[in-house]
Order: structure tokens, then C-alpha cells, then sequence
């Protein structure tokens, strides 16, 4: 009876045993890396010659983390792709945004250094080249009709003084010369006077 009590008490102590390493051994195959779980299986599983026997239920549980896992993996996948594509669409507008920035910046820059001259663009510097080649032309044109206006002026001011000076002497001779025909009619009427007397 001691010996059935003993025996008893042996397998039960064994059982429970084996009931906790089976429930450590579900602990670990659950939990932990999938690299962690293979070792744990290639451990702990019996040998027969030169292969390893590795329990089924072992396996199963393996091979549904392995599944999850891979699922997990294609899922972050997928929406890894999807964000990428994603990104590439949205660097694809904002690379497009900023060639067209670039185009305007570009035309700006242009149009900050040109002037418009007669409807067409052209450089500051050019545009000032022009601009003071006409104020020089401009300004000597002048110039030169001042004293194209000045020498005409002087010479119109001098035949003008000769102008006068002729008239006066004109003047002075038609005097001169009403005066000298007075003379000689007083002189012929005299003459006609003297005549008829006598």
C-alpha cells in the first residue's frame, strides 16, 4: 500500500512536472523572437541518429508565428508601399511646384535686371547705355543749337545794325535828295519866274 501511495504520488509529482514544463514550454514557444523559438525547438526536441524529432503540436505553433509574423510583415509592407507611393507622388508635385517656382524666380530675376525699352526686355546696364547715349546725343544737339542760334543771332543782330545804318543812310540820302530836287524846282520855278517877266 505504501508502495501504490509512493507510486502515486511519483507519477502525480511527474505529471505535474511535465504539465508545468509543457505549459513553460507553450510560454516560450508563444512568446519571444521567432529566432528564439527555432533554437528553443532545435533544443529541446529529441534525437533519432543523426536527425532531430521535433514534437508536431511544436511545429503548428511555430508555423502559425511564422504565418502571423509574415502577415504582420507583408501588411507593413503593403503600407509601406502605399506611403512610398504616396511620397513619390507628393515629391513628384512639389518637384514640379518647385520647377515652376524656379521658372518664375527666374523670370523675375529677368525682369528685376531688364528694363522695357519700346516693348522688348533689355538689360539695365544696356538700358542706361541707351538712356544716356540719348541725353548725350540730345544734350550736344542742343549745344549746338545754341550756338548755331547764337552765331545766327549775332549775324541777324549785325544785319540788322547794318540794316538800320543803310536805312539811315537812305534815309539821309532820300533827304538829301528831296531836299536837292526841291532845290532845283525852287531854282526852275525861278528860272520859269525870271523868264516870264521878262
Amino acid at each position: 500500500m505504501k508502495q501504490i501511495k509512493l507510486f502515486t504520488i511519483i507519477t502525480f509529482l511527474f505529471g505535474a512536472s511535465m504539465y508545468a514544463q509543457e505549459n513553460n514550454n507553450n510560454l516560450r514557444l508563444e512568446s519571444g523572437t521567432i529566432e528564439d523559438q527555432f533554437n528553443y525547438i532545435i533544443d529541446k526536441s529529441n534525437r533519432y541518429q543523426d536527425y532531430k524529432v521535433v514534437k508536431r503540436v511544436w511545429i503548428e505553433r511555430l508555423k502559425r508565428v511564422v504565418d502571423d509574423s509574415l502577415n504582420v510583415v507583408k501588411k507593413e509592407l503593403i503600407e509601406t508601399k502605399n506611403t512610398l507611393s504616396e511620397k513619390e507622388k507628393e515629391i513628384a508635385s512639389l518637384s514640379s511646384t518647385l520647377k515652376s517656382t524656379n521658372q518664375d524666380v527666374t523670370n523675375l530675376n529677368n525682369q528685376k535686371d531688364s528694363m522695357s525699352f519700346f516693348g522688348t526686355l533689355i538689360s539695365k546696364p544696356l538700358y542706361n547705355t541707351i538712356l544716356w547715349s540719348i541725353i548725350g546725343i540730345l544734350l550736344a544737339a542742343l549745344i549746338i543749337y545754341i550756338l548755331r542760334f547764337s552765331k545766327s543771332n549775332s549775324i541777324t543782330n549785325e544785319s540788322n545794325s547794318k540794316l538800320e545804318e543803310l536805312q539811315e543812310e537812305y534815309d539821309g540820302h532820300r533827304q538829301r535828295s528831296l531836299e536837292r530836287e526841291q532845290q532845283l524846282r525852287r531854282k526852275l520855278q525861278d528860272e520859269i519866274n525870271k523868264q516870264k517877266k521878262d
